[in-house]
């Protein structure tokens, strides 16, 4: 019965780590772990909800910030 499942946790190397496993969330060491997905720019797996890798993940909060001063000047003109 072991190895009915392959662990599916991505590595650094962005290869699945494929150990034999009983979950099919995966080995006993990743079953628990956050799901990589791939960077949308580099393809590089990260577990942030913005879905970039820390390199890329710099522009991603500099347009957050920008769209709420944007959001904050549209409220007060409008009062």
């Amino acid at each position: 019965m072991i190895g009915e499942y392959l662990c599916p946790y991505l590595l650094n190397t962005g290869k699945a780590h494929g150990v034999p496993c009983m979950r099919p969330e995966g080995c006993h060491l990743h079953w628990k772990a956050k799901p990589h997905i791939p960077c949308s720019e580099c393809g590089k797996p990260t577990g942030s909800t913005s879905g970039l890798c820390p390199l890329h993940v710099k522009g991603y909060y500099v347009i957050q910030y920008v769209n709420r001063l944007q959001d904050k000047a549209r409220c007060t003109q409008n009062s």
